[in-house]
């Protein structure tokens, strides 16, 4: 009803304004301006109604639809199963891409789920991640009759009076929308439009999965699990990125916020609505590309291969680490399927020392949807335990664990605190000894979060986040620079933060680290990065 109100209180105002004129004719350019204006305001009121109708509490006769829908669409890979359990041909070859194509079928969050997995070698099958990442960029896409209502819808006209070119078969699809190359007045554009009903059927899946959520906590032993918390949380997640005018929100951000790196890059949007977002293109590869050859033919043991892999997973780490300890804000979705490499060979003559070939590299981050903003707290506790994985200090490690949920301190008992810290001590023993000594980061933090569901140490939703990003560098480091230590690598930012805001003057520290130490840090990291990649290469 507000909207409408809006909508008539302008249409009022609109009318009001321009009556002292109605004997002036309205040129052809006014008159298409005030078109698309109108056409504009309308669309935006329809998706508003969209999304409101999506906020609905779905009914029991849709819930049981979506159900039989989802156990139909992956019948395939069910009743294959134990012969994929069985047959190892058969399962590289034959299972994991029909349980792929199945995700894909299935919807957003199924999607989003095998695009995670896509990055998590360490847990996963390689022959399965690399089925998996097909879904990274090449999700199920929609009809060309969809894209086209919706464009039109946004600008206000048809897509060839808008656009010099448009691509109708799209460069690439994701689990929430799809992307069309465009040029406008000689710029290439991005286009990204929104699959059809992802609102709907995020609700239905969201509901679907609380009420299993809600089933297994019946057993005592899951009970810790929280897992309707978990989906509470990754369906909020999933609702907010698929706004895509929340996305253009934040990439104006991280435009502002990165403005000083050269080679970093996000889209910068242009036009923007709940269901569209043109942005400028970007070039380059996808990095999940990249890996996926390292992974099956070692390409990055040669030559410029090899630096690519290093300045990505070095350039990936400072990404990071700028988001946790500069900027206090996380891109939630921080996987390789959206790091872009445009590593373009420049060529130059020199009359002194003549032709000059030099590689000029950038990164650029796509799919800002999912953002988790930090508090002070949040990214201090966070960082302290990889401050504590550093410095080998399993105490410290217990305790930033324990404060990742205030309700810890209230849930666990002394014993249950006593057993869990002890078992932190046995696994620093074992596999943490520090900087300099190569330790698998990814191998400590799995180990922890074992111990976090043995123990029923409750994390919370941004604290999750940042592990699952860490893990996803991690991984990305393993298949693109096998040995680099991204804990060590880390180590220059880390102590700073360590000695000025972990144990530093409570007024002053934080300021003197930002200001001062920051940037000689960053200095420190570059050569260690330096120094640590030549044995690579």
């Amino acid at each position: 009803m507000r909207a409408h109100a809006v909508a008539c209180l302008l249409v009022l105002s609109a009318a009001a304004m321009n009556k002292p004129r109605a004997s002036k004719a309205l040129t052809p350019r006014e008159f298409e301006k005030q078109r698309r204006e109108r056409s504009l305001a309308t669309t935006k009121r329809a998706m508003a109604a969209e999304d409101l109708a999506d906020a609905k509490a779905p009914g029991t006769l849709r819930l049981c639809v979506r159900a039989v829908f989802l156990c139909w669409a992956f019948l395939p890979a069910t009743l294959t199963f134990w012969l994929a359990f069985f047959l190892g041909p058969f399962r590289r070859r034959l299972w994991y891409p029909l349980l792929t194509w199945c995700l894909g079928r299935a919807g957003a969050c199924f999607v989003k789920w095998a695009q995670w997995s896509a990055t998590r070698s360490d847990l996963f099958p390689v022959a399965l991640c690399n089925s998996l990442a097909g879904l990274q960029a090449g999700a199920p896409a929609h009809s060309r009759r969809h894209t086209k209502k919706l464009v039109e819808d946004a600008i206000g006209c048809s897509i060839d009076d808008y656009f010099d070119s448009f691509e109708r078969k799209p460069i690439a699809s994701g689990s929430i929308a799809q992307v069309h190359r465009a040029t406008r007045k000689g710029q290439v554009l991005a286009v990204k439009v929104r699959h059809p009903k992802v609102g709907t059927r995020l609700r239905l899946d969201v509901t679907l999965l609380a009420f299993g959520a809600r089933c297994l906590e019946v057993f005592p032993p899951l009970r810790a699990l929280r897992l309707s918390d978990t989906v509470a949380q990754f369906g909020d997640t999933l609702a907010q990125q698929s706004r895509l005018d929340h996305e253009a929100q934040e990439l104006r951000g991280f435009r502002s916020r990165f403005r000083r790196w050269g080679d970093v890059d996000f889209p910068r949007p242009t036009l923007e609505t709940p269901s569209v977002l043109i942005e400028s293109f970007l070039p380059g590869e996808l990095v999940v590309g990249i890996a996926k050859r390292a992974r099956n033919f070692d390409d990055l043991k040669q030559g410029l291969d090899r630096k690519t892999g290093a300045y990505l997973v070095t350039r990936g780490e400072d990404l990071y680490l700028k988001m946790l300890l500069e900027d206090k804000v996380m891109h939630a979705d921080l996987h390789p399927g959206n790091l872009l490499y445009d590593g373009e060979i420049l060529v130059s003559l020199s009359i002194l020392w003549g032709l000059n070939i030099r590689q000029a590299r950038a990164i650029s981050v796509v799919d800002a949807g999912m953002v988790s903003p930090l508090t002070h707290s949040e990214s201090d506790r966070f960082v302290g335990l990889i401050e504590a994985i550093g410095a080998a200090d399993h105490r410290a490690a217990a305790k930033n664990l324990r404060a990742f949920d205030p309700a810890n301190a209230k849930n666990l008992s002394r014993e249950q605190v006593r057993a869990f810290d002890d078992e932190v001590r046995t696994l620093f023993r074992e596999k943490c000894r520090g900087y300099g000594t190569g330790v698998d980061f990814g191998d400590v933090v799995r180990g922890l979060l074992e111990l976090v569901r043995k123990h029923r140490v409750r994390i919370g939703a941004q604290y999750a986040t940042l592990v699952i990003n860490a893990l996803c560098l991690d991984g990305m480091a393993g298949d693109l620079l096998p040995g680099y230590s991204v804990l060590d690598g880390a180590r220059p930012l880390l102590s700073a933060h360590r000695w000025f805001v972990s144990r530093g003057i409570p007024v002053l520290g934080p300021f003197v680290f930002r200001r001062l130490c920051l940037p000689v840090a960053w200095r420190l990291k570059g050569l260690y990065d330096a120094v640590a990649v030549r044995q690579f290469l």
